[in-house]
């Protein structure tokens, strides 16, 4: 017998059953796709809201302990004038008016607040000279924000007790033992104290003549180095002011003049004047911020009357009287989600003030 030469049945199949194998692949294919392009769309926005709340956490824990630390050093000084002018340019637009101060002057609070800024308003720059000038905005939308400046004692630079005879009869010249000379460069910002309250100045240069002691110069006008306006020399200037032309014990220190403000492009930015080797250093705390409010709870008046929290520091007494500030920080997606929209998370934190209670309680009856 020889084998059959005849071929197997090749079959194969049919238009009708490859349609259906290809439709339901296309079915398959298709689900597939749906699945893993709605699991990316999860995964994306998990990782948009995770940023956003890692933006809302760091932003309320910056603010939070640096409104605990708010008063470092001042519990007892009310008087601490400033040159209006530099108030209105870096901290707020409401500067609190005083009576008892000279014109141009502001006695600059522990806290300076700033109500829902207006559109557009300029943040100055390192030196308002320099152009362009401002360099940035503040962000106002969709909705306006609020500012918060904050004092300080920088506990990190040792004091430097000045003899009545170490500051000139101008308020500008102060003497400084040579050993303490490297410790300051020029256009740095320092906070002088006396019995009679305390005021900034910009260092404008020193001097290291022959024999055991420098200078230190804190002269007025831009052109010498005075980039914020903050120095006056002469009678009515603030260091002549504070160290009775030159007739009190005076103290030079380092106090932080800490500044909140959301730039235009939603940072949350952390300004602090009375830095080293700076007039000030400024960086981004958080990104993608889309507001900050501040809401202060007050202690009670001297009739007993407990009142409203207040969402701006209006008078002097207010000042005084904080005892715990609400922040309310509003933060977006870095990136649109659903419907091409980036969805807002806000969160509320309470802070209370403890050097305020320290400092109302010891309260002199009048200012110099």
């Amino acid at each position: 017998m020889h084998p059959s030469l005849r071929p197997h049945d090749q079959a194969g199949f049919s238009i009708i059953e490859m349609v259906i194998a290809t439709a339901v692949m296309l079915i398959i294919s298709a689900s597939i796709v749906s699945l893993m392009s709605s699991s990316m769309s999860v995964a994306t926005a998990t990782y948009e809201l995770t940023d956003a709340q890692e933006n809302l956490r760091t932003a309320h824990e910056f603010i939070s302990r640096d409104l605990m630390s708010a008063g470092d050093g001042l519990k007892s000084m009310t008087y601490i004038p400033v040159q209006e002018a530099f108030v209105k340019n870096y901290l707020t637009l409401n500067p609190i008016s005083d009576p008892a101060m000279p014109i141009g002057v502001t006695n600059l609070g522990i806290l300076t607040t700033d109500n829902d800024i207006p559109a557009g308003e300029p943040v100055l720059g390192p030196d308002p000279a320099v152009t362009p000038n401002p360099v940035v905005t503040i962000r106002s939308n969709p909705v306006s924000t609020d500012r918060q400046t904050i004092l300080e004692i920088d506990s990190n630079f040792t004091p430097i007790s000045l003899a009545a005879n170490k500051i000139d009869a101008n308020g500008e010249v102060i003497t400084i033992a040579d050993g303490d000379y490297s410790r300051f460069t020029p256009g740095e910002v320092y906070f002088l104290t006396s019995s009679l309250g305390g005021t900034f100045g910009t260092l404008t240069s020193k001097n290291d003549p022959a024999g055991p002691n420098s200078t230190l110069t804190f002269a007025s006008g831009s052109a010498a180095g005075d980039k914020f306006g903050l120095n006056v020399t002469g009678v009515g200037g603030r260091i002549y002011t504070i160290s009775n032309g030159g007739a009190l014990v005076t103290s030079l220190q380092r106090m932080r003049i800490i500044h909140y403000y959301i730039d235009s492009t939603g940072r949350l930015m952390r300004r602090v004047f009375g830095v080293r080797g700076a007039g000030f250093r400024e960086s981004a705390i958080a990104e993608h911020v889309v507001s900050v409010q501040f809401l202060y709870s007050l202690g009670p008046d001297g009739s007993g009357v407990i009142s409203q929290p207040v969402n701006r520091l209006s008078n002097l007494d207010q000042q005084i009287a904080v005892r715990q500030v609400e922040v309310t920080i509003t933060v977006e997606t870095p990136h649109p989600l659903e419907k091409r929209l980036q969805p807002q998370l806000t969160s509320t934190s309470s802070t209370s003030v403890r050097n305020m209670q320290f400092r109302r309680a010891l309260q002199p009856g009048t200012t110099p």
